[in-house]
């Protein structure tokens, strides 16, 4: 059989592209077995995890002569990417913070979790844990639900020479901003944004659901005591909601309960109204009048508009 000049190209060019392939392949693999090198071992049982464990045994049973069995005589303790070098007496008197200042304080591992010790090719041993720490602050009374991520090195005498600590600081400065008196704002009987809530509620009487709309920015949300704090509508699945309560409910009336709050909050600078209501409304498919105390809660944006709209009510006073 002869072959034409084009079609001899042709299979030469095939060879050429499935050899590189083949090359292509090899070469990542090759690549790829440099990259997997190994360095050690990994345990999920060793005595330095004991030592892990028995470190934190005497933490919770408020043990400090126990604790500083543990360590080397000087340590180096890194929390949150911060380092300084410490004694093996100064820190294990420090670790009596935990019982001096919580009850029911516990120490576990992470659900899910579970230490591991590294022993590394030049012998050098590490074991990294991730732990919840749980108990309740005495002065404030703040719970505690820690997250706790740590790593341990060890000499060469099997003590722990490096302490790394990795957690949210942000319980400790709760803490801490309790045991302090702070003023957050300002409190008003009588501000603008009080205002709009009691015409809100002169609009919902009037049972005008554009009207309403008009009170709120577009992406804001309303949830109530009733529908569960995770379950929120938005302005259109509430003007909805709105327009099935006026099809079935006439004579509709708030009457106010002692007097509305408007609240600024410094710390997120943000204005709430607090206000309180006897709800009350005539039931059209059966007759039945229907009372019911509401408490409102409204935030407001910087123009004046309605962001968030909670509602605390009981549906006890609707299902007798």
């Amino acid at each position: 059989m002869i072959y034409s000049q084009n079609f001899s190209k042709q299979l030469t060019k095939d060879y050429i592209m499935k050899n590189f392939a083949v090359l292509l392949i090899l070469t990542l693999l090759a690549s790829t077995s440099i990259a997997q090198k190994k360095n050690g071992t990994v345990f999920n049982e060793h005595e330095t995890i004991d030592k892990t464990r028995g470190f934190w045994d005497a933490v919770k049973n408020g043990d400090t002569e126990k604790v500083k069995t543990f360590f080397a005589d000087s340590i180096v303790i890194v929390r949150n990417g911060n380092d300084w070098k410490t004694s093996a007496d100064n820190f294990s008197k420090n670790s009596s913070y935990w019982t001096k200042n919580f009850v029911n304080f516990n120490i576990e591992d992470l659900p899910g979790t579970y230490p591991d010790a590294l022993e590394y090719k030049d012998g050098k041993m590490w074991v990294q844990d991730w732990l919840l720490l749980t108990g309740t602050n005495e002065k404030t009374g703040i719970n505690l639900d820690l997250h706790m991520h740590c790593l341990y090195a060890f000499d060469d005498d099997g003590k722990i020479a490096t302490f790394i600590q990795y957690y949210n600081n942000n319980v400790f400065e709760d803490i801490r901003n309790a045991q302090t008196t702070r003023e957050n704002g300002k409190v008003y009987i009588n501000h603008p944004h009080i205002a709009t809530v009691r015409k809100l509620l002169n609009t919902y009487v009037a049972e005008d659901v554009e009207g309403l709309k008009g009170f709120f920015t577009e992406d804001a949300i309303f949830s109530s005591l009733a529908g569960g704090y995770d379950v929120t509508m938005n302005l259109e699945e509430r003007a909805e909601d709105v327009a099935d309560h006026f099809a079935t409910r006439k004579d509709i009336h708030f009457e106010q309960v002692g007097y509305p709050d408007c609240i600024f909050y410094e710390l997120n600078n943000g204005y709430v109204v607090y206000s309180w209501w006897n709800y009350s409304y005539t039931d059209e498919e059966n007759n039945k009048k229907v009372e019911m105390p509401l408490m409102l809660s409204h935030s407001f944006n910087d123009d004046g508009k309605i962001v968030r709209e909670m509602a605390y009510f009981s549906t006890n006073h609707v299902t007798e």
